[in-house]
């Protein structure tokens, strides 16, 4: 089995490239593969770096170069509900797309902005449900913290402002906000490709707790046994 590991930072991926230990590394079109041999499977650690179309480009290319049965988006992500704290675990049984909006009403100059009007734009093709037996999976990985499942908002945002958060919330029902997963979700649906996402909180601002990128090697902790689940299956 082929399987394609995703982090947008270094700090996502440091962890498991000590343990899968890669035999060789490409860079191409300047995005990094590490290509590791692991329990008579092939596992590539992508960097897709930061954001939607960084993830998109990212995840086209590792499906062309090294066709994965299966893409795991993983990495940090903001909390965006006030009882899911950092460190807390997310499993996404879907990604949904949280900056494709259109304004409600124009506005002329001078009459200013208003984001909390905003309504989403065909904003159900946006939505990308993960592979329902690697949620399964998931599930039953060991998890010394909390874990939630449900759907992962992702886009172009690192948002700070609270009222905004929880109005996006109140649109698609998302638990945390990332820059990536909804991209490589859409790109492996549109090749047929099994998929899954999984966050932990780094920050959340309704809380106000900062962000902590250590965590991220916590999630990969989770991602190891999740692999050796996946293999055994």
């Amino acid at each position: 089995m082929t399987i394609l590991i995703q982090g947008a930072m270094d700090i996502e991926l440091d962890v498991l490239k000590d343990y899968f230990k890669p035999t060789e590394v490409r860079t191409i079109n300047g995005y990094e593969f590490c290509l590791c041999e692991y329990r008579g499977n092939k596992i590539i650690i992508s960097k897709t770096e930061v954001g939607i179309i960084n993830a998109t480009i990212a995840t086209t290319i590792g499906i062309y170069e090294f066709r994965p049965e299966l893409v795991i988006n993983q990495g940090c992500a903001g909390s965006h509900r006030s009882n899911i704290h950092r460190g807390d675990l997310i499993i996404g049984e879907k990604a949904a797309y949280i900056n494709n909006f259109r304004t409600r009403q124009a506005k002329l100059l001078g009459e200013g902005s208003d984001s909390l009007s905003w309504r989403p734009s065909n904003s159900h093709s946006y939505v990308i449900g993960s592979t329902p037996i690697y949620v399964e999976l998931a599930e039953r990985v060991e998890y010394a913290g909390k874990k939630y499942i449900g759907v992962i908002g992702s886009g172009d945002l690192f948002s700070k402002e609270v009222d905004r958060i929880n109005y996006i919330h109140s649109l698609f029902g998302e638990l945390s906000e990332d820059m990536e997963s909804v991209a490589t979700m859409k790109v492996c649906d549109s090749f047929n490709i099994d998929k899954i996402a999984l966050r932990i909180i780094s920050n959340n601002e309704i809380t106000n707790e900062s962000f902590d990128g250590n965590v991220c090697r916590t999630l990969q902790q989770f991602v190891i046994p999740f692999i050796d689940k996946i293999i055994a299956r």
